[in-house]
Order: structure tokens, then C-alpha cells, then sequence
């Protein structure tokens, strides 16, 4: 609480560097909260890429094309055996599609257990033409199907929500500094 006897401009001034004080508390926590994320973020995908984690995405590059391959089938597109494969070479990417999906779901991920059911079914099935195969197996691909595009819909709803407090953060920041620049032009 300022003095009784200080002029309004004293007064002023003691408020106007609390407020500076206040603000610059401010951006710096903004800052730091940015810098933390920004830090733990590249941390976490540094370290997926060396364990060739590719995310829903795709997007790491030391996977082999292969494994690529393999992934889109099981994230966007349909794990499906070529009739002109071979009755080996079908089973044992049967196989691969089935060791990928396992590996990469734990127990408790909602697709595991339709994605699970599909594959067993493409397995079992291996030896079938395709068309026969997908009558087989269609209202299990459907399932999974299904789940796979509400996983990629709760992605792409909290990346939205993420980017917006982000957003919103840094339009706050913004706002402070300007008035910070304000309150220091001031004479």
C-alpha cells in the first residue's frame, strides 16, 4: 500500500513496476512451460525413432519400407493377402501382419481385440482366394475397421484441443508483452 503522502504520480510509477514485475513473472512462466514441451516432446520422439516407433503417422524414416507397408495396411488401409502370392508367401505375410499388430497394441488398446480377430481370420483363411476371404472376414474388418477410424478421430480431436491451448497461450503472451512494452514507454 503506497503512503498517504506520495502523488498520484509516485503512486503511479509503484504500480506501473508491479505490474511489470507481475507481468514479466508471467512470460516467464509462459516461456518456461513452452521450452519444458517443446524439450520433453523431442525427447519422447527422439526416443521412439530409435526404437522404430512410426505413430499413426508414418512418419519415421528408419523404418524399413517393408514395415512400412505393413503399417499402413493396418492403420489406413486393409491388411489383404495377393491372390498371386504364393500359398507360403501368403501365410507367412499373414503371419507378419499378425506379429506387427501384436507388438504394437498392448492388451488394454480398444482395437486389439477386433484388429486380433480380423488378422486370425485373414490367417486362418490364408489359403482362399481374396474374394472369398473378404466375404469370410468382412464384418470382422468392419469392426476393426471401425475402431481404427475412431483412435485416428480421438487423435486428430485432441491435437486440435492441444494446438487451441497452445494457441490461446501464446496470444496471452503476446498480449502481455505489448503491454509490458506499454507500461515501459510510459513515461
Amino acid at each position: 500500500m503506497a503512503p498517504s503522502g506520495m502523488g498520484p504520480t509516485a503512486r503511479y510509477e509503484e504500480y506501473k513496476q508491479k505490474e511489470i514485475s507481475f507481468i514479466e513473472g508471467e512470460l516467464k512462466d509462459w516461456f518456461l512451460t513452452r521450452r519444458f514441451a517443446m524439450e520433453r516432446n523431442m525427447a519422447i520422439k527422439k526416443a521412439l525413432d530409435e526404437g522404430n516407433f512410426t505413430g499413426l503417422s508414418i512418419a519415421n524414416a528408419s523404418v524399413p519400407d517393408s514395415k512400412k507397408a505393413l503399417w499402413s495396411d493396418l492403420v489406413q488401409g486393409k491388411p489383404e493377402l495377393e491372390d498371386s502370392l504364393s500359398s507360403n508367401a501368403k501365410q507367412m505375410k499373414a503371419d507378419m501382419y499378425m506379429q506387427t499388430f501384436k507388438d504394437s497394441t498392448d492388451y488394454d488398446h480398444p482395437c486389439r481385440v477386433p484388429g486380433s480377430e480380423y488378422l486370425q481370420c485373414v490367417q486362418t483363411n490364408s489359403k482362399d482366394t481374396s474374394k472369398s476371404r473378404q466375404l469370410t472376414c468382412a464384418s470382422l474388418f468392419s469392426q476393426f475397421d471401425a475402431c481404427r477410424k475412431s483412435m485416428l478421430s480421438a487423435q486428430t480431436k485432441a491435437l486440435e484441443t492441444s494446438l487451441v491451448k497452445q494457441d490461446i497461450a501464446d496470444r496471452r503472451a503476446k498480449a502481455l508483452f505489448e503491454r509490458r512494452t506499454i507500461l515501459l514507454e510510459s513515461k
